[in-house]
């Protein structure tokens, strides 16, 4: 008896032809004959299906075999290079607060150093903090929360155009809140979120509420003694005191009068005017080190003053246009 080994004519092709990693790439069995196939994808993956697809995790240049029945003599390989991954963008965390930077990094694989060019596009309560539309990164924040937000990267290499989208979900950032009381009681609620300001929201929080009817802004408690607003004649005989906030640690007076905000010295002396234009309600926030107040054209606030003769160089700056406040509290519990 004379035993025979047939050769079999083994090809493959695969598709595309120019994969980029994380992409699905399909192989073709074209051999002739054959009953058991052993593919080795040249990157410790392997298969024994007769047409497999395969998902190359990295760009480089990969050999990839073919064995037909287990014979060495039947096999055939062909060299694939793996071109750039899929372009994508990346964010510099997982979890994305409204108000907070992010930076949404463009990704894309570029062994050949071909000429990149970006353009991003971003919704309309996108606010760009670094970097310019066509920059590869960019700094951003959010000013709403609560839903998703579209962001589209175009991303040119060479001749070839990506487009890629993502719909971003933006969390609530919890932060410490200014609370304001108008004239009619209506409550609103701005809270401070790193160095932003929200945008101001109506407030339902009922604990806020008790927070602005407790007087704490007419009535200041320190050593032991209760300073009223009607009995700071003997201080400030001079003025009709409507509101008073005390900076214990500084140990100055903020007052308001008919004539406008004042800082004083503990004892009444060194008085010095703010902000002409204030009216009434007024908070020393000491967390923040900032004094707040309400005037005409809206929330004021400015840094505490420190000087023995109470001069500041320091521009107060406008946090709303509300022109109606009645009294402010700032709640430090991030809710």
């Amino acid at each position: 008896m004379i035993i025979g080994c047939k050769k079999v004519d083994v090809d493959f092709t695969y598709s595309p032809a120019e994969p980029k990693a994380g992409e699905v790439v399909k192989f073709s069995n074209s051999s002739s004959a054959g009953e058991n196939w052993n593919w080795d994808f040249g990157d410790n993956a392997t298969s024994v299906l007769k047409n497999p697809s395969h998902t190359f995790r990295k760009p480089g240049t990969y050999v990839v075999t073919l064995m037909v029945d287990s014979a060495k003599y039947n096999t055939c390989s062909h060299t694939i290079t793996v071109y750039d991954t899929i372009p994508t963008f990346v964010a510099s965390t997982d979890s994305i607060c409204h108000y907070i930077d992010v930076t949404l990094t463009a990704n894309i694989y570029n062994p050949f150093n071909y000429s990149l060019s970006y353009e991003w596009t971003l919704p309309d309560n996108c606010h760009l903090v670094a970097g310019t539309l066509t920059s590869k990164a960019v700094k951003i924040y959010f000013d709403q929360y609560g839903s998703s937000m579209p962001v589209a990267l175009t991303i040119k290499q060479n001749e070839k155009e990506y487009s890629v989208s993502r719909d971003l979900y933006i969390h609530e950032t919890k932060a410490p809140a200014i609370v304001m009381q108008l004239a009619d009681y209506t409550v609103k609620r701005q809270r401070i979120i790193e160095s932003r300001l929200e945008t101001v929201q109506n407030n339902l929080v009922e604990e806020n509420v008790v927070l602005l009817n407790n007087s704490n802004d007419t009535i200041v408690h320190f050593n032991g003694v209760t300073f009223y607003a009607s009995q700071m004649s003997s201080i400030f005989p001079n003025y009709e005191v409507k509101r008073i906030q005390l900076d214990a640690m500084a140990q100055k007076w903020y007052i308001t009068t008919t004539e406008g905000l004042f800082v004083a010295n503990f004892n009444g002396e060194d008085m010095v005017c703010i902000d002409a234009e204030a009216y009434g309600a007024v908070y020393v926030d000491m967390y923040r080190n900032l004094v707040l107040w309400a005037t005409p054209s809206g929330l004021k606030a400015m840094a505490l003053v420190k000087s023995k003769k109470n001069q500041f160089s320091t521009t107060p700056i406008l946090y709303n246009e509300i022109s109606d406040i009645d009294r402010i509290v700032v709640n430090n519990n991030p809710q």
